[in-house]
């Protein structure tokens, strides 16, 4: 660690520990309970220690279990009961399915399929590229999707001869794109959906299923995706100087023929989704009636140590596997909605709608352009799941308070937490490819700043006519 890093978190530490002191013990306001009051100080002081990242945000999302008993009315239990939030549990198995997918190498023979089978030209190697991005990281987290498809990109463009070209620095930012917006599209796409849906359910009892979700995501992100093929095709059309003289020669190495273990992972995928898909259908069962999106995640893990391996020695999965498991994440979600409870338990987020009454002077487009706007823009330093976090609890007091719905709007500015695409710390995608050393921050600038204003204009009409 540097210098610079430590004195950063060194600051950040002591910034965090005065604005939570000062606040802890300055309640001059008469219109906020001191409860509250507490909690906001609570919260300040996490999104310091988030933002500086004093110690693993995974680590700072405990400090709900700490604080909140010993300075509020609230007792352990209560403050512990988020941190097993169902959308948890949902998370947990779609990430113990996406390292099933992984181990077994499914998803390296999806990608490699459609390269070589529609890649014939720049364009379509592009377009496959994106395709393939947007939809692997629907089901395994977007981190995992770019470094898939990383080294492949790669050597398509050794293949290619068009090694550090410009269209090898674009064919790498929409694969990182593409798994941002693919992210989008399901619950456990990317985190800050889990998060919105716990949040939902545990402080509005609004239930959101996983077909639900994509009813209104898919949609939304395959418009997001389709604009930005146009951005890339405009940028590769106007790059005369892009050689096109080797697109019909693409050898990239033979797979093996597909195994037996592949194609178990692949039909408890199958099932998987398709229960989710049809979960309303099977709920009219009486023995599936209680069947839920999480327990189906579960169910569907719980099957990869059951079925054996075709080695016969292990299963599909094995424990000693699971370290590849985000567990801090899980952690980060449980911290987060315990916040967010407090802050509605408390009268705090009342208290926060009350100083925003400006805000009915406004048209209800202009609110929710405004906080599209600031999202996308934020998210591009700060991490989206820790700006979810301290955000979401503002913007449903704000909906209920102008009587809006809050799940849409909520939605809204969820979906545009995953639209960051100027900065290479904006998201774990841009984070990946920038990592390669092929692709300079102004690239990423350039065609980022055209991405963030069309997914502002986008999301704004989209939500604003569902509303």
């Amino acid at each position: 660690m540097t210098q610079s890093n430590q004195a950063f978190k060194k600051y950040g530490f002591w910034f965090g520990v005065l604005i939570f002191l000062i606040l802890s013990f300055s309640n001059t306001q008469t219109s906020i309970n001191s409860e509250a009051w507490t909690v906001l100080s609570i919260m300040l002081l996490m999104i310091v220690w988030w933002f500086f990242e004093v110690i693993p945000i995974y680590v700072t999302a405990l400090l709900p279990l700490i604080l909140l008993p010993l300075l509020t009315n609230q007792n352990f239990q209560d403050v512990a009961a988020p941190y097993a939030n169902p959308s948890i549990f949902l998370f947990l198995g779609g990430f113990m399915l996406a390292i099933a997918i992984e181990i077994s190498g499914l998803h390296k023979r999806f990608a490699y399929q459609m390269i070589t089978k529609f890649g014939r030209s720049m364009f379509s190697i592009l377009a496959c590229f994106m395709l393939v991005s947007y939809f692997t990281s629907m089901w395994i987290i977007n981190t995992a999707t770019a470094l898939m498809l990383l080294p492949i990109a790669i050597q398509v463009c050794k293949e290619l001869k068009v090694e550090n070209s410009q269209f090898e620095i674009l064919l790498l930012l929409s694969i990182a794109y593409s798994a941002s917006i693919g992210g989008m599209s399901t619950i456990i796409g990317t985190a800050p959906n889990v998060f919105f849906v716990g949040f939902m359910h545990e402080n509005f009892d609004i239930q959101i299923s996983f077909l639900e979700w994509m009813r209104i995501a898919l949609p939304v992100s395959a418009v997001i995706l389709l604009l930005s093929f146009f951005i890339f095709f405009y940028l590769i059309k106007k790059n005369k100087n892009i050689d096109q003289a080797n697109w019909q020669s693409i050898s990239l190495e033979k797979l093996p023929p597909i195994s037996s273990d592949e194609i178990k992972v692949l039909l408890v995928f199958i099932v998987t989704i398709a229960a989710w898909v049809f979960r309303g259908n099977l709920n009219q069962f009486n023995f599936l009636s209680n069947l839920t999106d999480p327990g189906i995640a579960i169910t569907s893990a719980f099957l990869f140590f059951l079925i054996p391996s075709s080695n016969k020695k292990n299963d599909l999965l094995q424990w000693k596997q699971m370290k590849q498991l985000p567990w801090g994440l899980l952690i980060l979600f449980g911290g987060g909605l315990a916040l967010a409870k407090a802050i509605m338990v408390s009268g705090l987020g009342d208290w926060l709608g009350s100083q925003l009454t400006f805000l009915h002077n406004f048209s209800v487009l202009y609110i929710i352009f405004a906080l599209i706007f600031a999202t996308v823009f934020l998210t591009e330093v700060l991490s989206n799941t820790a700006l979810s976090i301290s955000f979401l609890p503002i913007i449903g007091v704000i909906a209920i308070d102008m009587g809006l719905p809050v799940n849409i709007i909520g939605m809204a500015v969820v979906m545009a937490a995953s639209c960051a695409f100027m900065l290479p710390i904006a998201t774990p995608p841009n984070a990946v490819i920038f990592a390669t050393e092929k692709i300079k921050v102004m690239d990423m600038v350039k065609v980022g700043f055209m991405m963030n204003i069309f997914t502002i204009c986008i999301i704004t009409s989209i939500f604003y006519i569902m509303m």
